[in-house]
């Protein structure tokens, strides 16, 4: 039988949110595309210059010039937070849990199509945190003249809001 002390289990008290949170709100997570040697799920930044949207994961730097984007498409996913209301609800006695299953946690996601340096037709899946997600992306937009798809009319009113 283990015993857990006071000790061991406050620090996994504080390690459970964490472990249940989405993208950091000033990061990027890759989702998919062309760039193989970037795991899906891994988290970075990005960073806008002045001729190309330059994307920074695991200690390696892509460029993704504005002129080369052909679209931009901009989703959300809004999710209750079971999870973490099954994990606060288990460690408080039920009296964290009430305001957490009422609270939405929403995603932002975007689909960015471009043309690689052959010319053919690439696509980049991202998730961006809720600091940056309209900011990133209105900046692709006016820098590639390309303007911003939205997947549902929920989605172009909450990133218009």
């Amino acid at each position: 039988m283990i015993s857990m002390t006071r000790r061991t289990i406050f620090p996994l008290l504080l390690a459970a949110p964490a472990a249940l949170a989405g993208v950091g709100s000033r990061e990027v997570r890759y989702l998919g595309g062309m760039w193989t040697d970037v795991p899906e799920g891994t988290e970075g930044r990005v960073e806008l210059t002045g001729d190309a949207a330059v994307f920074h994961f695991a200690g390696r730097s892509y460029r993704l010039p504005y002129a080369s984007i052909t679209s931009i498409e901009y989703g959300q996913k809004v999710g209750r937070r079971i999870g973490a209301t099954i994990g606060w609800g288990a460690t408080t006695l039920g009296l964290a849990a009430l305001p957490m299953l009422l609270s939405k946690k929403r995603r932002h996601f975007a689909t960015i199509g471009y043309a690689d340096e052959q010319g053919r037709a690439q696509g980049l899946v991202v998730e961006f945190g809720k600091e940056i997600n309209r900011s990133v992306l209105k900046m692709l937009s006016i820098k590639s003249g390309k303007e911003i798809e939205f997947e549902s009319d929920k989605a172009r009113e909450e990133f218009h809001h």
